[in-house]
Protein backbone atom coordinates (compact mmCIF):
# COMPACT_ATOMS: atom_id res chain seq x y z
CA UNK A 1 0.00 0.00 0.00
CA UNK A 2 1.31 3.04 -0.96
CA UNK A 3 1.79 6.61 1.27
CA UNK A 4 1.15 8.53 -1.37
CA UNK A 5 -1.80 8.74 -4.20
CA UNK A 6 0.80 10.01 -7.25
CA UNK A 7 4.31 9.01 -5.58
CA UNK A 8 6.70 11.48 -7.44
CA UNK A 9 10.26 10.80 -6.46
CA UNK A 10 13.11 12.66 -7.48
CA UNK A 11 17.09 12.60 -7.36
CA UNK A 12 18.07 15.93 -5.32
CA UNK A 13 22.12 16.72 -5.35
CA UNK A 14 24.27 19.31 -3.66
CA UNK A 15 28.00 19.37 -5.21
CA UNK A 16 31.34 21.74 -5.38
CA UNK A 17 34.60 21.41 -6.88
CA UNK A 18 33.84 17.68 -8.25
CA UNK A 19 32.11 15.87 -11.72
CA UNK A 20 29.81 13.16 -10.95
CA UNK A 21 26.99 10.73 -12.55
CA UNK A 22 23.82 8.98 -10.97
CA UNK A 23 22.34 5.94 -12.56
CA UNK A 24 18.80 4.95 -11.30
CA UNK A 25 18.34 1.31 -12.37
CA UNK A 26 21.40 1.37 -14.79
CA UNK A 27 19.87 4.54 -16.66
CA UNK A 28 21.80 7.80 -16.76
CA UNK A 29 19.93 9.99 -14.64
CA UNK A 30 22.06 12.89 -14.72
CA UNK A 31 25.67 13.55 -15.46
CA UNK A 32 27.77 16.84 -14.49
CA UNK A 33 30.94 17.23 -15.82
CA UNK A 34 31.73 20.94 -15.97
CA UNK A 35 32.89 21.15 -12.36
CA UNK A 36 31.94 24.03 -9.54
CA UNK A 37 29.17 24.18 -8.02
CA UNK A 38 25.98 22.72 -8.68
CA UNK A 39 22.06 22.05 -6.25
CA UNK A 40 19.23 20.94 -8.05
CA UNK A 41 16.99 17.86 -7.96
CA UNK A 42 15.19 16.06 -11.22
CA UNK A 43 12.23 13.08 -11.09
CA UNK A 44 13.43 9.99 -11.52
CA UNK A 45 9.72 7.99 -12.00
CA UNK A 46 10.17 7.15 -15.52
CA UNK A 47 13.52 5.29 -14.78
CA UNK A 48 11.51 3.01 -12.39
CA UNK A 49 9.50 0.72 -13.76
CA UNK A 50 7.87 -1.52 -10.90
CA UNK A 51 7.11 -1.09 -7.22
CA UNK A 52 9.83 -2.37 -5.20
CA UNK A 53 13.70 -1.57 -4.90
CA UNK A 54 15.46 0.37 -7.24
CA UNK A 55 19.06 0.40 -7.73
CA UNK A 56 21.42 3.64 -6.89
CA UNK A 57 24.50 3.84 -8.63
CA UNK A 58 26.67 7.38 -8.08
CA UNK A 59 30.31 7.79 -9.81
CA UNK A 60 32.12 11.23 -7.75
CA UNK A 61 34.97 12.05 -10.04
CA UNK A 62 37.54 14.42 -10.25
CA UNK A 63 38.06 17.90 -12.32
CA UNK A 64 38.72 17.25 -15.64
CA UNK A 65 42.39 16.85 -16.01
CA UNK A 66 42.90 16.20 -12.63
CA UNK A 67 43.87 12.38 -10.17
CA UNK A 68 42.12 12.92 -7.69
CA UNK A 69 39.23 14.71 -5.73
CA UNK A 70 39.79 18.36 -4.33
CA UNK A 71 39.66 18.22 -0.55
CA UNK A 72 37.72 21.16 -0.08
CA UNK A 73 35.49 19.05 -2.51
CA UNK A 74 31.35 18.16 -0.98
CA UNK A 75 28.56 16.37 -2.48
CA UNK A 76 24.91 15.00 -0.92
CA UNK A 77 22.74 12.83 -2.83
CA UNK A 78 19.33 12.12 -2.01
CA UNK A 79 16.12 10.46 -3.24
CA UNK A 80 13.11 11.50 -1.85
CA UNK A 81 9.17 10.99 -3.04
CA UNK A 82 6.01 13.25 -2.41
CA UNK A 83 2.54 13.50 -3.59
CA UNK A 84 1.96 14.71 -7.26
CA UNK A 85 -1.73 14.32 -6.49
CA UNK A 86 -1.91 17.72 -3.65
CA UNK A 87 0.47 20.94 -3.78
CA UNK A 88 1.85 20.19 -0.56
CA UNK A 89 5.24 19.90 -1.53
CA UNK A 90 6.90 20.33 2.39
CA UNK A 91 5.03 16.56 2.91
CA UNK A 92 8.13 14.61 1.50
CA UNK A 93 9.89 11.09 2.38
CA UNK A 94 13.26 10.49 2.21
CA UNK A 95 14.08 7.17 0.66
CA UNK A 96 17.99 7.49 0.16
CA UNK A 97 20.78 9.85 1.31
CA UNK A 98 24.70 9.76 0.48
CA UNK A 99 26.42 12.65 1.75
CA UNK A 100 30.38 13.06 1.87
CA UNK A 101 31.24 16.57 3.37
CA UNK A 102 34.67 16.93 2.13
CA UNK A 103 37.45 14.68 0.38
CA UNK A 104 40.07 15.81 2.72
CA UNK A 105 41.10 11.58 2.88
CA UNK A 106 44.38 10.87 1.24
CA UNK A 107 44.15 12.17 -2.09
CA UNK A 108 41.00 9.98 -3.10
CA UNK A 109 41.21 9.06 -7.12
CA UNK A 110 36.69 8.92 -6.69
CA UNK A 111 34.47 7.62 -4.90
CA UNK A 112 31.52 5.09 -6.45
CA UNK A 113 28.25 3.40 -4.58
CA UNK A 114 26.05 1.11 -5.50
CA UNK A 115 23.10 0.37 -3.43
CA UNK A 116 19.40 0.54 -3.17
CA UNK A 117 16.44 2.01 -2.32
CA UNK A 118 12.54 1.39 -2.16
CA UNK A 119 10.16 3.08 -4.40
CA UNK A 120 6.16 2.90 -3.46
CA UNK A 121 4.97 3.47 -6.62
CA UNK A 122 1.76 2.64 -7.95
CA UNK A 123 2.29 1.65 -11.32
CA UNK A 124 3.93 -0.98 -13.88
CA UNK A 125 5.39 0.06 -17.29
CA UNK A 126 7.21 -2.58 -19.63
CA UNK A 127 10.14 -0.14 -20.35
CA UNK A 128 13.22 -2.55 -21.31
CA UNK A 129 12.22 -5.56 -19.34
CA UNK A 130 11.68 -7.52 -22.56
CA UNK A 131 14.04 -6.14 -24.78
CA UNK A 132 16.50 -7.61 -26.81
CA UNK A 133 20.02 -7.08 -25.26
CA UNK A 134 22.70 -5.58 -27.20
CA UNK A 135 25.82 -7.27 -27.84
CA UNK A 136 28.21 -4.54 -26.33
CA UNK A 137 31.46 -6.98 -27.81
CA UNK A 138 30.56 -7.25 -31.49
CA UNK A 139 27.63 -5.01 -31.71
CA UNK A 140 26.72 -3.47 -35.39
CA UNK A 141 27.25 0.39 -35.26
CA UNK A 142 26.41 0.82 -38.53
CA UNK A 143 23.17 -0.77 -37.95
CA UNK A 144 22.57 1.79 -34.53
CA UNK A 145 24.14 4.80 -36.68
CA UNK A 146 22.01 4.38 -39.46
CA UNK A 147 18.53 4.19 -36.80
CA UNK A 148 20.20 7.81 -35.30
CA UNK A 149 20.00 9.14 -38.71
CA UNK A 150 16.91 8.31 -39.69
CA UNK A 151 15.98 9.46 -36.45
CA UNK A 152 17.81 13.15 -36.84
CA UNK A 153 15.86 13.13 -40.48
CA UNK A 154 12.80 13.27 -38.63
CA UNK A 155 14.10 16.14 -36.46
CA UNK A 156 15.67 18.27 -39.37
CA UNK A 157 12.27 18.10 -41.13
CA UNK A 158 10.18 18.98 -38.16
CA UNK A 159 8.16 15.10 -39.24
CA UNK A 160 5.49 14.55 -36.07
CA UNK A 161 4.22 11.85 -37.67
CA UNK A 162 7.10 10.03 -37.87
CA UNK A 163 8.80 11.04 -34.61
CA UNK A 164 5.36 10.10 -32.70
CA UNK A 165 5.49 6.91 -34.55
CA UNK A 166 9.00 6.05 -32.86
CA UNK A 167 8.81 8.01 -29.77
CA UNK A 168 4.88 6.70 -28.77
CA UNK A 169 6.84 4.10 -26.61
CA UNK A 170 8.51 6.63 -24.49
CA UNK A 171 5.63 9.34 -24.49
CA UNK A 172 3.20 6.68 -23.46
CA UNK A 173 5.52 5.23 -20.39
CA UNK A 174 6.70 8.99 -19.16
CA UNK A 175 2.99 10.34 -19.42
CA UNK A 176 1.94 7.25 -16.79
CA UNK A 177 5.56 7.22 -14.37
CA UNK A 178 4.50 11.35 -14.31
CA UNK A 179 0.83 10.88 -13.80
CA UNK A 180 0.43 13.11 -16.75
CA UNK A 181 -3.15 11.40 -17.67
CA UNK A 182 -4.04 12.04 -21.26
CA UNK A 183 -1.31 14.21 -23.23
CA UNK A 184 -1.20 15.42 -27.06
CA UNK A 185 2.38 14.50 -27.57
CA UNK A 186 2.01 15.21 -31.37
CA UNK A 187 0.57 19.04 -29.73
CA UNK A 188 4.14 18.92 -27.58
CA UNK A 189 6.51 18.12 -30.19
CA UNK A 190 4.93 20.51 -32.35
CA UNK A 191 5.28 23.14 -29.56
CA UNK A 192 8.81 22.12 -29.32
CA UNK A 193 9.48 22.90 -32.82
CA UNK A 194 7.95 26.22 -32.24
CA UNK A 195 9.69 27.24 -29.28
CA UNK A 196 13.11 25.81 -31.02
CA UNK A 197 12.59 27.87 -34.47
CA UNK A 198 11.39 30.92 -32.20
CA UNK A 199 14.56 30.94 -30.10
CA UNK A 200 16.56 30.77 -33.49
CA UNK A 201 17.85 27.18 -32.60
CA UNK A 202 19.61 25.41 -35.65
CA UNK A 203 19.87 21.37 -34.92
CA UNK A 204 23.48 20.26 -35.18
CA UNK A 205 24.51 18.28 -38.39
CA UNK A 206 24.89 14.48 -37.85
CA UNK A 207 28.48 14.21 -36.01
CA UNK A 208 30.97 12.92 -38.33
CA UNK A 209 31.69 10.51 -35.71
CA UNK A 210 29.94 8.63 -32.92
CA UNK A 211 29.99 6.63 -30.04
CA UNK A 212 27.65 3.78 -28.99
CA UNK A 213 27.13 3.49 -25.02
CA UNK A 214 25.04 1.07 -23.36
CA UNK A 215 22.95 0.78 -20.42
CA UNK A 216 20.33 -0.92 -17.79
CA UNK A 217 22.35 -4.09 -18.89
CA UNK A 218 22.83 -3.60 -22.31
CA UNK A 219 19.06 -3.68 -23.15
CA UNK A 220 19.04 -0.14 -24.04
CA UNK A 221 21.70 2.45 -26.18
CA UNK A 222 22.46 5.50 -27.13
CA UNK A 223 24.41 7.54 -29.77
CA UNK A 224 26.98 10.39 -28.69
CA UNK A 225 28.93 12.58 -30.85
CA UNK A 226 32.26 14.70 -29.91
CA UNK A 227 32.21 15.86 -26.39
CA UNK A 228 29.24 13.17 -25.57
CA UNK A 229 26.82 15.65 -27.21
CA UNK A 230 23.47 14.10 -27.71
CA UNK A 231 22.64 12.94 -31.43
CA UNK A 232 19.87 15.44 -31.38
CA UNK A 233 21.62 19.10 -30.38
CA UNK A 234 20.68 22.30 -31.32
CA UNK A 235 22.27 25.77 -30.77
CA UNK A 236 21.56 29.05 -31.29
CA UNK A 237 24.48 30.56 -33.30
CA UNK A 238 23.84 34.15 -32.01
CA UNK A 239 23.34 33.28 -28.06
CA UNK A 240 25.42 30.13 -28.25
CA UNK A 241 22.83 28.53 -26.41
CA UNK A 242 22.41 24.89 -26.31
CA UNK A 243 19.47 22.20 -26.68
CA UNK A 244 19.96 18.83 -26.08
CA UNK A 245 17.38 16.53 -26.25
CA UNK A 246 19.40 12.82 -25.44
CA UNK A 247 17.47 9.57 -26.90
CA UNK A 248 17.98 6.47 -25.79
CA UNK A 249 16.78 2.90 -28.04
CA UNK A 250 16.31 0.10 -27.53
CA UNK A 251 15.09 -3.42 -29.68
CA UNK A 252 11.87 -5.57 -29.22
CA UNK A 253 10.99 -8.22 -32.00
CA UNK A 254 14.40 -7.03 -34.25
CA UNK A 255 13.16 -3.37 -34.65
CA UNK A 256 14.36 -0.21 -32.49
CA UNK A 257 12.66 2.74 -30.89
CA UNK A 258 12.83 5.29 -28.48
CA UNK A 259 12.14 4.18 -25.16
CA UNK A 260 13.82 6.86 -23.38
Amino acid sequence: MTRFQEPYYLVDFNASVCNFDIFINGMPAFTHNVGGGISSHLPINHFMLEPGLQNIKINVLPLKGEDSLRPDGFITIKVFSYDASTENYDNTVEAFKFEKLDFSQNKMPGLNLTTDFKADINYQITGWKISEPFNTVAFNQYEIEKYFRFIHGLFKERDIEGLYKEMKDRFDEIDISMYLGIVDNKMELSKLFGELSGGKFILEDFPDSTEAKFFANAKVCTLVGAEEKPIIHYTNKETNEEYALPLFIHKKGGKYNIIR
